[in-house]
């Protein structure tokens, strides 16, 4: 077993289509900070801000850092543009460190998103506040890199329809 270090979520493919993620010029919050891999919502305000544990509304996705605010809100950024489709992999995240596992048995369950220090994650402790579904453990795929076994474990997941509220800039 291996405690695996929390990193941003990174997408991995389409399930049903072109395997290159679609990309939007946005205008961000200018006192926002984030890195690649982020997940990102788009606010009544036109502007794009990111997202807080439990939330159940975003539709980007961070391609680059923004280490520093930037300080006014007429900057754009290119953001990937999140489909029903997209499978991410996502360190598992709980706060009993020993159960932030990925097992099989987590297959096709919900769970919430989890942020903190601009580090996204699955939160296997909160199936209330639904933003995810498990697709797979990442150790199916590859069990000469990921155990069954590992904390913070990664795992594939899709974002829910009803996450994914796009709205038009």
């Amino acid at each position: 077993m291996t405690q695996q270090t929390l990193v941003n979520p990174r997408r991995r493919y389409n399930a049903a289509g072109p395997d290159v993620m679609a990309t939007r010029r946005v205008q961000i919050d200018g006192a926002a900070t984030f890195q690649a891999g982020q997940f990102l919502r788009h606010d009544s305000d036109g502007l794009v801000y990111t997202e807080a544990s439990n939330s159940v509304d975003f539709q980007y996705f961070a391609l680059e850092n923004v280490a520093t605010a930037i300080g006014n809100d007429t900057t754009r950024k290119i953001v990937g543009v999140i489909n029903a489709n997209d499978i991410f992999e996502i360190n598992a995240f709980s706060a009993s460190v020993a159960t932030a596992v990925f097992a099989e048995t987590d297959i096709g369950k919900r769970y919430a998103l989890y942020v903190a220090s601009n580090i996204c994650s699955c939160d296997v402790d909160d199936p209330d506040n639904d933003c995810f579904i498990v697709v797979e453990p990442s150790w199916v795929e590859s069990p000469y890199i990921d155990d069954s076994a590992d904390t913070y474990a990664r795992g594939y997941v899709k974002v829910l329809d009803s996450v994914i509220n796009v709205q038009s800039s």
